[in-house]
């Protein structure tokens, strides 16, 4: 079986974003490809299961084009840590490649005029092992956890850089929200 580098797939996610203006349709795109990716070992370096012991996970930038799109990278999450609920703003993919992280998709009751304000509650939960993916739009609200004892890596593509979009992170209990914090990345 011929290796399908990072490159290949980042050209791959640029003809198929030039092609398709629908998120969905992109999505449905791109998760085979991303598992192909995943799947694969030679791109991997034991760098990208480092982590910031501050933030809880370490995230290694393999892709982000001039214009903030198409943004590829690896997380990996310590044990017992992960992010609050929060969107991304753009079309997202995640496929596990070692260990298993907890994603929480959040439905929002309000119609989100209220400055400040933000009414969730859980929708459902779905565990990223080894080749498994899920998939999210822009408006759509997670939350993610390593419940495991090892860390978890995963590869995460998105339609344009996380932190080039004007995101917000969710609580739940308070019923309130704010900006997403900038996450510290690294650089291949």
């Amino acid at each position: 079986m011929a290796t399908y580098s990072v490159t290949e797939f980042v050209n791959d996610l640029r003809l198929i974003t030039q092609s398709q203006k629908d998120d969905s349709a992109i999505i449905e795109k791109v998760i085979p490809l991303a598992k192909r990716l995943a799947s694969q070992t030679d791109w991997s370096s034991d760098s990208f299961r480092s982590c910031d012991e501050s933030q809880g996970f370490g995230i290694t930038i393999l892709n982000e084009d001039e214009d903030n799109a198409l943004m590829v990278e690896t997380i990996c999450w310590l044990p017992g840590r992960g992010v609050a609920p929060h969107d991304h703003q753009t079309w997202g993919v995640v496929v596990g490649i070692d260990g298993e992280e907890t994603n929480v998709n959040w439905k929002r009751h309000d119609d989100g005029k209220r400055e400040g304000f933000a009414d969730l509650t859980v929708e459902e939960e779905i565990i990223v092992g080894p080749a498994e993916a899920c998939a999210f739009l822009p408006n759509d609200i997670h939350s993610v956890r390593n419940t495991g004892e090892t860390p978890s890596l995963s590869l995460h593509v998105y339609g344009y850089s996380p932190g080039s979009r004007k995101r917000s992170e969710f609580d739940p209990l308070n019923k309130t929200y704010k900006p997403c914090p900038q996450r510290i990345r690294s650089r291949a």
